[in-house]
């Protein structure tokens, strides 16, 4: 009888699938200015957690978690005195080391010098980015038809797990004077599996209505040839570029883009942005944009 247990037993074993072996999920933390930070808390939480874990980092600024299950998680840095920063859909692999490093951008700053930065009528959003964090003001006063779509798409997270996948530079792009000269600018779209989701194009609000200019730090919203056509996706200048706004041949039109905004701080991520690897003038990767979300102070 024992011997027909064994027997059994031994083929269930054979019978059953080898367990997968564990991932594990580790990296830095650092300021915007590239100096470790202690003391990090990191939340990760996932389908195959049955609850959430924790880690801090230490004083190199380094976290880690082992024993992970092959699956999609979440992390949530925070910080005492840093904005916090969260990304999505990482995925951990059997037996796979992953590296996720992550900048945390100072909030430092206190609510009233920020609320000066900020004129009436505009609407603080905030960009997270795994190179660092961008504020924008949306001029919702001068730009109303196109701070509202923008604002739409924040607000309905459309954002969240959008990405950053265009960058032109001297290196990529080749102008063509007077009237495309040389143009540095970083654009952005929504997560591209929301496209469908995505609401009708809106009317082009030209910057001889608006009074708003394409000037380094505007943020405005990315057209087709035809006027009425942006819709989600918007691109951020690093440098001037009157050739976008009304009257300006860079579209045939002369009708120019949409400017609706501008950067209030975090221009050296859009900086760094635009420096990141391309193919072309699509940012190989896109750089992701983890969060979009409206900040009030």
């Amino acid at each position: 009888m024992t011997r027909l247990l064994a027997v059994v037993w031994l083929m269930l074993a054979a019978a059953a699938p080898p367990p997968q072996a564990a991932g594990q999920l580790f990296g830095v933390v650092k300021d915007a200015g590239g100096r470790p930070l202690a003391g990090v808390a990191v939340t990760l939480t996932g389908a195959a957690l049955p609850q959430p874990r924790s880690a801090t980092t230490d004083e190199a600024g380094v976290y880690r978690f082992t024993q992970l299950q092959p699956g999609t998680y979440r992390a949530v840095f925070t910080l005492t005195g840093f904005f916090p920063f969260t990304q999505d859909s990482i995925v951990v692999g059997p037996a796979s080391p992953v590296g996720l490093n992550a900048t945390l951008a100072s909030a430092a700053v206190d609510r009233q010098q920020l609320q000066r930065l900020f004129k009436p009528g505009e609407v603080a959003v905030q960009l997270e980015t795994p190179l660092g964090t961008i504020l924008l003001a949306i001029d919702t006063a001068h730009a109303p038809v196109t701070a509202a779509n923008f604002l739409k798409y924040v607000d309905g997270h459309f954002y969240d797990g959008g990405r950053f996948h265009r960058a032109t530079r001297s290196d990529n792009y080749t102008p063509a004077p007077p009237n495309r000269p040389a143009m540095e600018i970083v654009q952005a779209g929504i997560d591209p599996a929301r496209t469908g989701d995505q609401f009708a194009a809106i009317p082009l609000e030209r910057t001889s209505v608006t009074g708003l200019k394409h000037v380094a730090g505007t943020v405005s919203m990315a057209r087709a040839t035809a006027a009425d056509t942006a819709r989600s996706d918007f691109f951020i200048l690093l440098d001037d570029q009157p050739s976008l706004d009304f009257g300006g041949l860079r579209f045939d039109d002369g009708q120019g883009a949409a400017a609706f905004g501008r950067v209030v701080q975090g221009m050296d991520v859009v900086r760094k942005i635009q420096q990141q690897p391309v193919q072309g003038q699509n940012l190989a990767p896109p750089v992701p944009i983890t969060r979009a979300m409206r900040v009030t102070f």
